[in-house]
């Protein structure tokens, strides 16, 4: 009787030894899973939905559009120049001087940022097909109420993606040091763009 008995904490110890590898690899499973995106919030710009109704845009982005006055009853004619304002390159409009080089569709649809929620957080705003949007990669602060956003696709393993032009926002964090009580300037690539602080 006694000898039997002995060997049980023996196969016990050999149950717990066998089982060790399965307990830890349930242990990490989660640790190996990839970190959560930083991103508070992605929407359509313009679209109702439930997070388009609770980060509200401050000032609300869009293309910017130029209102033409109209004309008077008697306009003064005048024969213009046929190649003023015509690229002679490829017969299209020329960009405007302070452009950057860009036709006015380009300069149109430019990426952006807003206040969200009066300076509760960050909008990035890009321009592109809906079904492979843009968005920031990084942002970082340069200077006191400077940053840079890094801007890249959000979705690279798309392959096809859909032939429009919709807006798209990406909520974020204020980075460190950043406050909505002061104007800021953001660079996105080659472009510039200046925010008014939030009026409080």
């Amino acid at each position: 009787m006694d000898g039997p008995r002995s060997t049980w904490p023996l196969l016990a110890m050999a149950t717990l030894l066998a089982a060790a590898p399965a307990l830890a690899a349930c242990a990490t499973a989660g640790a190996d899973e990839p970190a959560s995106a930083p991103d508070v919030a992605e929407f359509r710009l313009g679209a109702e939905t439930p997070e388009a109704r609770q980060f509200v845009l401050t000032p609300f982005p869009g293309p910017r559009v130029d209102v033409i006055r109209p004309p008077s009853p008697a306009p003064e004619l005048t024969v213009p120049d046929p190649g003023e304002g015509v690229d002679e390159r490829t017969d299209t409009p020329a960009p405007a001087p302070d452009s950057g080089g860009r036709s006015p569709l380009e300069s149109a649809y430019q990426p952006s940022i807003a206040w969200v929620n009066h300076g509760q957080y960050l909008g990035v705003i890009t321009f592109g097909s809906s079904s492979c949007p843009s968005g920031p990669l990084s942002v970082e602060v340069v200077a006191e109420q400077q940053i840079a956003i890094r801007l890249g696709e959000l979705f690279p393993d798309q392959e096809v993606c859909s032939a429009d032009m919709s807006g798209h926002v990406t909520v974020v964090e204020l980075p460190s040091g950043i406050t909505p009580t002061k104007p800021l300037v953001a660079r996105l690539g080659d472009y510039e763009v200046t925010i008014e602080a939030v009026d409080r």
